[in-house]
């Protein structure tokens, strides 16, 4: 479940739970609003847009953090809040300074969000099926434990709006490459001959695989590509479409409702 809130005339949502948690701030843009980091004529005006968002959240946009994603399962550690810059080449970020703004993007793929609130840290992924049947989610998770000694039975895990279980049509070729899954069956589901891959389950099964508690792993269960009043996609518009972002970051003190508080 996803709740919607409006800053400055510019709508977002935000997983339910992870909404409430304090010391936590996050929320995914929306359309109109492209935040891509593609680079083209239009590039600093989405620069803005970001920055907007940023503000909007309570982090400052001098201490934004954006990933260049590359489909591949590297995962940059953020140590300072400032200065912000472009993560070249990582499709996940990780961090544990207050104020930084981690940023990931997408236009059907699920962006994953995780929280320790033990050890006050934070982390995100774009889990683009390439980087799902790589394994990202674990990966997500085994840094996140790796750099700030989490414990996953701790961890509070969300995976975002994306292309979903019974609208996004693979081949062959990402059933053979999902042969890692832990439950690959329970991923895929046949219909009038096509194959479609459902990235929500693949996701939630390796965040649990890497030990997270089943009650501690929200998934959206928005589709994006029906979902066309709120969110991009790549498989309805084409090449060229908008991306919505997943921002993150952490709060200096562990007090107030997360994102939800005034």
């Amino acid at each position: 479940m996803m709740v919607t809130f409006v800053r400055n005339g510019r709508r977002y949502v935000a997983f339910a739970r992870l909404a409430r948690e304090a010391g936590l701030i996050h929320a995914f843009s929306t359309r109109p609003h492209d935040v891509a980091m593609r680079t083209d004529a239009r590039a600093p005006e989405r620069a803005a847009r970001r920055r907007r968002m940023a503000a909007d959240l309570g982090l400052a946009p001098q201490a934004l953090h954006c990933c260049i994603q590359v489909h591949q399962t590297r995962i940059a550690r953020v140590e300072h809040a400032r200065p912000g810059r472009d993560l070249d080449g990582f499709d996940g970020a990780i961090t544990a300074a207050p104020g930084a703004a981690l940023m990931t993007f997408s236009a059907d793929c699920p962006l994953l969000l995780v929280f320790d609130p033990v050890r006050r840290a934070v982390g995100m992924a774009h889990a683009s099926w390439r980087c799902t049947v790589a394994g990202m989610a674990g990966e997500l998770v085994e840094a996140m434990r790796a750099h700030f000694g989490s414990v996953p039975a701790d961890l509070l895990a969300g995976i975002g709006p994306s292309a979903g279980p019974e609208r996004y049509e693979v081949q062959d070729d990402v059933y053979q490459a999902a042969a890692t899954l832990p439950d690959r069956a329970a991923c895929f589901l046949t219909r009038d001959g096509r194959m479609y891959f459902n990235l929500w389950e693949a996701n939630r099964q390796q965040l649990c695989a890497a030990g997270l508690a089943e009650r501690n792993v929200e998934i959206a269960g928005i589709c994006t590509i029906t979902d066309s009043e709120r969110f991009y996609s790549f498989r309805r518009e084409g090449p060229g479409c908008g991306h919505f972002g997943l921002m993150a970051g952490l709060r200096a003190s562990a007090v107030g409702a997360g994102v939800l508080q005034d």
